[in-house]
Formats: structure tokens, C-alpha cells, sequence
């Protein structure tokens, strides 16, 4: 099953997947290598929750291949971080990913981000501009009604699609077996291929595990499935919004410049999004 993932290019949830699965098939240098790359991507996207899965992930690796030291040490540090994110509180985690909003002022009166029609009526700091209904504007007036909860990407957009999915914030939404998520322009064309191609592999492994009657492999492979196809669909949610709502910040900006470079330096998006404001001059948002 490992032999089948060579040669195929990598993100992030990919990697750590691959990793996964060839830790299960035995092959413990292989993991190595993909669930270190996965470290490394994650680090690169700014995702530490991830970044800390893939160390732990990385631990049992070392550990199958006899390498205790290494494997104490990613666990370890696996550990530490989530131990921080899970202690410190959103506006404390966020100091570590983006620079304090130090220069904010109290607004004078209430915010407003409300959608009327077509547009949206946003006033900040006394100030009133009227912009183009967009789906990042939906997003960023969700986050905004929540300043310091973290959403997962895949919560949003099952907000706005109108499919249930938790509202706790913190979890990932099911995805069902046969979508990707409808998120806009998302993964680079060589590794969405990669994903379908190895989703369609393990579709075969299903169908021969049935036609033999194999009923736990069927149940493994299924289960490899179901974690590929959500990680396709969160890394597609992942881009999706964070374009959209970077788009609707630009547009912002360019009527209330203002207001543009304060959500700029106070919306944090990737896997996780959230609004986190100076606790020194938080804004009063209407709704």
C-alpha cells in the first residue's frame, strides 16, 4: 500500500497522511521521512496544532525504528505545544502568529457590520462604508460576532453553505464520503490528482476486500478513506476561505483604509480562524 504513494507531490494534510499510513503498513523509514515533512509544512503555514500532531505522529516513527532519544523528543515537544494551546488563552496564542494590534484606539460608538442586501454597512471608528455582498464578508462577520473563538474552516463554510456541522468551534465537521467541499480556487492541480488518485485506489482495496470477503480490510481501508477525503476537504476549505476572506479585507480596506489594516493585523486565518483584538481597545460590533 505504501509503494502506491511514490512519486506523488505533497501538502501538508497529505504528508501527514501518507505518514500515517505507511507507519500502519510497517514502513517505519518511510513515515519518517513524510511525517517530518509534514512538521515542516505545517510550520511553514503557521500551524502549530497541526505542526504538533504531525511531531507526535513522528514520535511513534522514530519509536518503531528503534529510536527512543528522537522519538522522546518529538513527543515531548508534540506535547508541550498543544499543552500551550489548550493553557493559553486565544488573544495569548495569537501574539505568537501576528503582531500586536498596538496602535488601536478606542472607537467611539458602536461598530456596525450588517448586510443589507446587496451590500454591507460597515462603520468603524465613527466612519460608514457600504461594500459588494462577498462570501469572505459572511465569514469575516461571523468571526467577528465572536472575537477570540477559533473556527475551524470547515465550520464556516458549513455555516454558510447551510449543512449542519458542530458549533463548538474546535472540531472538525463530518465530510460525507462523496464531497470535496465547495471552498473556490483550492489545492494546486497536481495534488488534488494525487488525493483522488489514491481516494480511487482505495476504493479498489474496498471493492476486492468485499468481493473476497474480507470484512476488516474493507473496514481499515474505508477508514483511510473517510481521513483522506476530510483532509482533502479541510485543506480545500483551508484555501478557500482564507482567499475569500482576504479578498473581502482588500475590498475593505480600499473604502475604509482604517478599518482595512485593523482586521489585516487582527483576523488570523488558516486551519483555525479567528478575530482577536487588542483586549486594550476592543470594538463593540453590531450586528
Amino acid at each position: 500500500m505504501a509503494a502506491r504513494f511514490e512519486n506523488k507531490p505533497l501538502t501538508a494534510s497529505a504528508a501527514l497522511a501518507r505518514g500515517r499510513v505507511q507507519l500502519a503498513d510497517g514502513d517505519a523509514a518511510g513515515a519518517e521521512q513524510s511525517l517530518s515533512e509534514a512538521v515542516r509544512l505545517w510550520n511553514e503555514v503557521g500551524a502549530p496544532y497541526e505542526a504538533a500532531h504531525a511531531r507526535l505522529g513522528l514520535a511513534q516513527a522514530h519509536a518503531a525504528r528503534g529510536s527512543e532519544h528522537r522519538a522522546g523528543l518529538e513527543r515531548r515537544a508534540g506535547r508541550a505545544i498543544l499543552d500551550g494551546i489548550e493553557a493559553a488563552p486565544p488573544a495569548a496564542r495569537e501574539q505568537v502568529d501576528q503582531h500586536e494590534a498596538v496602535d488601536e484606539q478606542p472607537s467611539a460608538g458602536a461598530d456596525v457590520f450588517r448586510r443589507e442586501g446587496d451590500y454591507w454597512s460597515v462603520t468603524f471608528d465613527g466612519d460608514t462604508v457600504r461594500v459588494r455582498d462577498l462570501k469572505g464578508m459572511h465569514y469575516l462577520a461571523r468571526l467577528l460576532a465572536d472575537p477570540g473563538r477559533e473556527f475551524h474552516v470547515l465550520d464556516l463554510v458549513a455555516a454558510e453553505t447551510g449543512r449542519d456541522g458542530p458549533d463548538d468551534g474546535s472540531r472538525v465537521a463530518d465530510v460525507p464520503r462523496s464531497g470535496f467541499g465547495d471552498a473556490g480556487e483550492v489545492l494546486d492541480a497536481r495534488a488534488r490528482v494525487a488525493y483522488r488518485r489514491r481516494i480511487a485506489e482505495i476504493d479498489d482495496d474496498i471493492a476486492q476486500a468485499h468481493a473476497t470477503g474480507d470484512f476488516e480490510r474493507a473496514a481499515q481501508s474505508d477508514a483511510e478513506r473517510d481521513f483522506l477525503v476530510r483532509e482533502l476537504a479541510s485543506e480545500r476549505a483551508r484555501a478557500g476561505v482564507t482567499r475569500a476572506v482576504r479578498q473581502a479585507i482588500r475590498r475593505i480596506g480600499a473604502h475604509h483604509p482604517q478599518l482595512g489594516d485593523h482586521l489585516s493585523r487582527t483576523i488570523r486565518t488558516g486551519a483555525y480562524c479567528a478575530y482577536i483584538p487588542d483586549p486594550r481597545a476592543p470594538a463593540a460590533w453590531r450586528f
